[in-house]
């Protein structure tokens, strides 16, 4: 308890010692948004671009954040899982791509639709999936979206077309999410998602 004290002590001592305009412009900085420019992109077809700037709230900042750390802390443990061999067959983990997930779903509406090939427990998450279910789906349990049959490429949600285990497979069906948008007349998106090894298939 001393030792906390004393730390303590020598941390209020130093603050006293900082000039005065130094603590206020510090505690001035603490805002409940922040504002982002972005680069502008080129255009082709497009007469309007997207914003050049966004503003991203304290509240939403957090959301996001505690998400990627969610999504993190799963993968970690699926990758111990898998690592004892609970977890069986393919486990094809996204720790250190959090951002992606969370951005992604950030900028598209629940309505909006999403398929991909690997890597898609974050995006199952992110869908609307818990933990708890997709780490089932990832043990072959019947709690998980696939009743333990589809594994780590085979998980679905709403609106989440899932992994695909054929690299590049996904585009065509992406493809043909949204043309069924279109010619139903909704006003949604599917984003459909590859990484480098379909890129150049």
């Amino acid at each position: 308890m001393r030792k906390m004290l004393a730390a303590v002590s020598r941390v209020l001592a130093g603050a006293a010692q900082k000039p005065a305009s130094r603590v206020l412009v510090a505690s001035r900085n603490f805002a409940n948004d922040a504002t982002f420019e972005i680069k502008k992109c080129d255009l082709h077809r497009l007469e309007e671009g997207p914003p050049v700037t966004t503003v991203l709230t304290r509240e939403d900042g957090l959301k996001y954040y505690r998400m990627m750390q969610t999504v993190r802390r799963m993968e970690l443990k699926a990758d111990q899982l898998y690592k004892q061999k609970i977890i069986r067959g393919f486990c094809h983990l996204c720790d250190g791509q959090e951002a992606c997930c969370v951005g992604l779903e950030a900028g598209i509406n629940p309505t909006d639709h999403l398929i991909t090939a690997y890597r898609a427990h974050g995006f199952t998450f992110t869908r609307g999936l818990s933990v708890r279910e997709i780490l089932a789906e990832l043990t072959g349990r019947r709690g998980g979206c696939a009743k333990g049959k589809g594994g780590s490429m085979h998980m679905y949600a709403k609106n989440f077309y899932g992994g695909n285990g054929i690299v590049g497979a996904q585009v065509p069906l992406g493809a043909g999410i949204a043309l069924a948008c279109k010619y139903n007349g909704k006003d949604e998106v599917c984003l459909t998602l590859y990484g480098d090894g379909a890129a150049n298939q």
